[in-house]
């Protein structure tokens, strides 16, 4: 079986391309998406997405046609970005994943694309840590460079609060 798709808005593909770790987005095993206009929002990290491009881990997609355009201005009524209000109605079109870390765009979106799944920065690092990609160590190391270098901060204080045990 295929593995469906992940639309990676701009907050969460910019997270683990600068901490040089995709590989962990990747490990999700997903087929790994972004639309144009996150492609032109990720300018800063744009020598690494052309990489990965080339090694065809993620694919660049452009959205046409009226009912898309339809959706993305209903989204963009919401208050969504442009770069959130593209993957949004990428991930209805296509019935894949959505990655996103922006709480707020996330609870305006779900008024239109409930049933879609929603993964987070740390839902991908948990996973990493399940699959023993990343250490529990590694992981609250990345959690300190985001909240130190980049802005972005989360509100527990190691991923070892945040690790179920599967069972």
């Amino acid at each position: 079986m295929e593995p469906s798709l992940l639309i990676a808005d701009a907050s969460t593909l910019l997270n683990f391309l600068k901490v040089r770790r995709f590989d962990l987005v990747q490990g999700l095993g997903y087929k790994v998406r972004v639309v144009d206009a996150v492609y032109a929002e990720a300018e800063s990290e744009r020598e690494q997405l052309e990489a990965l491009i080339n090694e065809e881990a993620l694919c660049v997609i452009t959205l046409e046609g009226e009912v898309l355009t339809g959706t993305v201005a209903r989204l963009l009524s919401l208050g969504l970005g442009q770069g959130e209000a593209f993957s949004f109605a990428a991930a209805i079109e296509f019935e894949g994943a959505i990655a996103i870390d922006d709480r707020r765009a996330i609870k305006r979106a779900q008024t239109l694309a409930s049933r879609i799944r929603i993964i987070t920065s740390p839902d991908i690092v948990i996973a990493g840590i399940h699959a023993n990609r990343i250490t529990i160590a590694e992981a609250d190391a990345l959690k300190e460079e985001w909240a130190e270098k980049y802005r972005f901060r989360l509100r527990f204080s190691s991923f070892s609060t945040q690790i179920v045990e599967q069972k």
